[in-house]
């Protein structure tokens, strides 16, 4: 910026020398103050120029009229090392650039915020959802929150500026969808409390094969017909645990806390010359490094298939899926009887 006005002084020393002004050169310096000011209007809006220069410009620039949210397409917000978004079922939203401004071009012109504002600029894209392919960021209709005050995204851009009057507090970026209300700060790293922690981050629905296969030993208080039609009180299970998967919308149910989610692990078995049949949810559970047990639950809505699942927090990173234990159980002639499995048990390590 020095180096342009040490420029234009020649130009105006060499078009006024002698003392004789000359019209043209008064058109020329006139002409050539007006660049340097686009100059430097334009350094402002990308972030150039040193702090004084940046000040002169601005103070120099006329006010926005208005408050709340602007279209800037022209805008340069810093680009954050690591996109913020929030998911949901179909789509989701991510703040990929965040910083304040000097100035905002508008339809009027180049305009500074009004007296005691700031100007805060950001840019949106996509981020991850559960059913893919998902849709637009559009599409969750994703609002600005300026101390409880909301305000709609203009249309026809990505990139945005907000007016923060003095004396501003919280200001969010708020989505309402799939019947989960969640936010992120826009002047801190803060989430909502209500926002859906797996879909937080990205690849993290995705099924995690294990393909274990183990075999149990399970004793009955009674003998009990075989596949062979031979009679005893003790058979053996051909189990295979599959993948693992962490879900939070599955088949309309949804765990109860956005902190928490569904942890499906895929578990089958068979006795010899039998057919496949699902674990039991009552036959197994989940147990967290901690040593904090959660019960199996069936998460498929079809009573005729059982999906072996277990609601954990989100924030559990390992354990180990277990089975054994004894309960009751009726034969297929109408006896009641009890099973007792033998403890067997498969390390998860979550993402």
């Amino acid at each position: 910026m020095n180096d342009v006005r040490a420029w234009i002084e020649r130009v105006r020393v060499t078009l006024f020398e002698g003392g004789r002004r000359r019209t043209i050169g008064v058109l020329c310096a006139g002409f050539l103050v007006m660049e340097l000011f686009a100059y430097a209007v334009a350094g402002i809006l990308v972030g150039g120029g040193n702090e004084a220069d940046r000040e002169a410009v601005v103070a120099q620039l006329r006010p926005l009229g208005l408050q709340g949210v602007l279209s800037a397409p022209g805008a340069q917000p810093k680009k954050l090392e690591e996109p913020r978004g929030m998911g949901s079922e179909k789509a989701g939203v991510a703040v990929l650039a965040l910083s304040e401004v000097d100035a905002v071009k508008t339809s009027s012109g180049t305009r500074r915020a009004p007296e005691g504002s700031r100007l805060l600029a950001f840019r949106l894209g996509d981020w991850v959802c559960e059913v893919e392919p998902c849709e637009g960021w559009r599409s969750v209709a994703p609002r600005v929150d300026v101390d409880g005050s909301y305000e709609d995204l203009p249309a026809g851009t990505d990139t945005f500026v907000v007016v923060l009057p003095p004396g501003t507090q919280d200001v969010r970026l708020d989505m309402d969808a799939d019947g989960f209300d969640q936010s992120l700060s826009l002047l801190d790293d803060s989430a909502g409390e209500g926002n859906i922690a797996l879909l937080a981050q990205k690849d993290q629905t995705e099924r995690v094969p294990l393909n274990r296969t183990f075999r149990v030993i399970e004793r009955t208080s009674v003998p009990l017909q075989n596949a062979s039609g031979q009679v005893s009180d003790t058979f053996t299970r051909d189990v295979t645990v599959e993948f693992q998967q962490r879900r939070f919308f599955l088949d309309g149910l949804a765990p109860s806390s956005p902190r928490r989610v569904f942890l499906i692990v895929n578990a089958y078995y068979s006795y010899a010359g039998q057919t496949q049949k699902y674990v039991p949810v009552d036959e197994v559970t989940f147990v967290d490094k901690k040593g904090r047990s959660y019960p199996g639950r069936d998460l498929d809505p079809d009573a005729s298939v059982a999906l072996v699942g277990f609601e954990i927090p989100a924030d559990v990173r390992a354990g180990v899926f277990r089975m054994g234990g004894s309960r009751t159980k009726v034969s297929t002639n109408g006896q009641s009887y009890t099973s007792t499995l033998g403890d067997a048990e498969i390390p998860i390590t979550l993402r």
